[in-house]
C-alpha cells in the first residue's frame, strides 16, 4: 500500500506526462498547421495583389517594355576580342579575364589561354579558348562570372564549377570555368 505522499507524486508524475504528451501530439503539431496555413495565405494574398497591379498597370509596362526594345536597337552590342593574330587576341583575352577578376574581389590561381583558335564558327569567326581556377568568396566569384557574361567582349562560358575550398576553410569558393572568346583576327574589331 502507498502512502499519501507517494500517491500525491504519483498522481502529480503522471499529470505531467498527460500535459506534455497532450502538447507533443495534439497542440503542437496543429499550431504547426495553422501557421503552415497562415503562411501559405499570406503568400497567396501577396500574388494576387501582384497580380492586380500587373493588371491596372499592363498598359503602361507594354509602352515600357516596347521603349526598351526599340533603344535595344541602339545600345552597343558585345564585340569581339581584338587582336590581329591568334596568339595577340589571346594576350588581350587574358588581360581582360585578369582585370575582371580583380574588379571583383577574386583571387586567379591558374590562367591558361590557349594562343590559337579552338574552332571556327559558321560565320568564320575564330574563338580563343581558356580555363580558369579562381579563388573567392560567394559576391566575388558571382561578380566574376556576371561580369565574364555582361562585359562588353563576347565570352562564352563553356563550363563551370564551383566548390568549398578544401584547402582554406571558412567561405572561399574554388572556381572553375572553361571559356571561349570569339575574336576578330586580321579584320581587327579595334
Amino acid at each position: 500500500m502507498l502512502e499519501p505522499r507517494e500517491r500525491r507524486t504519483i498522481a502529480v508524475a503522471g499529470a505531467v506526462l498527460g500535459a506534455a504528451l497532450i502538447l507533443a501530439y495534439g497542440i503542437l503539431p496543429y499550431a504547426r498547421r495553422w501557421s503552415a496555413r497562415e503562411d501559405l495565405i499570406a503568400t497567396r494574398a501577396e500574388q494576387v495583389a501582384r497580380l492586380r497591379w500587373l493588371a491596372e498597370h499592363e498598359p503602361e509596362l507594354r509602352r515600357a517594355a516596347a521603349d526598351r526594345i526599340a533603344r535595344a536597337g541602339s545600345i552597343e552590342r558585345p564585340r569581339l576580342l581584338a587582336g590581329r593574330s591568334p596568339a595577340l587576341a589571346a594576350s588581350a583575352l587574358q588581360t581582360l579575364v585578369q582585370g575582371y577578376a580583380d574588379e571583383s574581389g577574386v583571387t586567379v590561381r591558374e590562367l591558361n589561354v590557349a594562343g590559337a583558335p579552338d574552332s571556327v564558327s559558321s560565320a568564320g569567326t575564330q574563338a580563343i579558348p581558356a580555363t580558369v581556377s579562381a579563388i573567392g568568396d560567394i559576391w566575388g566569384v558571382s561578380s566574376f562570372v556576371s561580369r565574364l557574361q555582361h562585359g562588353a567582349t563576347l565570352i562564352d562560358i563553356r563550363e563551370i564549377g564551383v566548390s568549398p575550398n578544401p584547402a582554406l576553410r571558412g567561405e572561399l569558393l574554388q572556381l572553375s570555368l572553361v571559356l571561349r572568346a570569339p575574336y576578330g583576327g586580321a579584320r581587327g574589331t579595334d
